[in-house]
């Protein structure tokens, strides 16, 4: 597994975005902040793993447009809580060691290899449930670091019947070997082309991937500048991709 995020992760400068306004709402569930927008009525829902910058402006309107394209309840859950990085940290190589280096420190322990995430949002798929009855398909996307989660949410036994990932960090050899439903990996220009092949490679017909060549790592997240026309145009297409994705599982019949 890897064990440190991607040089791009860190140092692709974030874009600080104001004004943007939510549709969804924000409430704490046992203990767990949550975003969640959408038809609170469907029978679909998308759990959304936000990058690095925790709920960024730029995160909550690629949540609700998700919604409004899938059709989904759309669900994303506080799970870096205050080890999140702000946004005015715009980029690792623009700030003094003596802030770097806490700051990563806090994050990194939060990541904690991964090994407290899954269960977080396993059990959390239980209260959620509750909350939302009419809930029967469950999927799983996320960004930066929630790549990674949701790849690790795709093993045997899952609940959730498709799974994705954008401009993935903490890649490593066999992560695509560790997917066993159906899975969109959309990637930068600067994730490593070998580690994003072997998606290609391993899922054949049940996953799709493909790479924006000219986007930057975070181009779905914290990072899209939205005042730019072509960020905004590649933003809405990295959306209306996975949605399409994974409306065609999510739509179908519970087996």
């Amino acid at each position: 597994m890897a064990s440190a995020p991607s040089q791009a992760c860190l140092c692709t400068p974030s874009v600080p975005a104001e004004g943007y306004d939510a549709k969804g709402t924000f409430q704490e569930i046992n203990g767990l902040k949550l975003y969640f927008t959408g038809p609170t009525a469907s029978n679909s829902a998308i759990v959304f793993i936000y990058d690095a910058y925790g709920y960024a402006d730029q995160v909550l309107a690629g949540a609700d447009l998700l919604s409004d394209l899938s059709g989904s309840l759309v669900i994303v859950p506080d799970v870096l809580g205050d080890a999140a990085i702000s946004p005015k940290y715009r980029s690792f190589d623009q700030i003094s060691e003596e802030i770097k280096k806490p700051l990563l420190a806090t994050f990194m322990g939060k990541i904690n290899e991964f090994r407290d995430f899954p269960g977080q949002i396993l059990d959390g798929l239980e209260k959620w449930g509750d909350l939302w009855p009419s809930v029967e398909k469950w999927g799983v996307f996320g960004l930066c670091f929630g790549g990674k989660l949701a790849v690790l949410l795709s093993q045997k036994a899952t609940p959730f019947l498709v799974s994705g990932q954008a401009h993935p960090s903490f890649l490593a050899n066999g992560d695509p070997d560790l997917v066993t439903i159906p899975h969109i990996c959309l990637a930068s220009k600067d994730e490593n082309p070998e580690r994003i092949a072997e998606y290609k490679t391993v899922m054949g017909e049940q996953g799709h991937v493909n790479t924006y060549p000219k986007d930057i790592h975070g181009w779905m997240g914290a990072k899209a500048d939205l005042t730019d026309p072509d960020q905004k145009i590649s933003f809405h297409s990295g959306y209306q991709e996975v949605s399409a994705f994974f409306r065609a599982y999510l739509s179908s019949p519970v087996h």
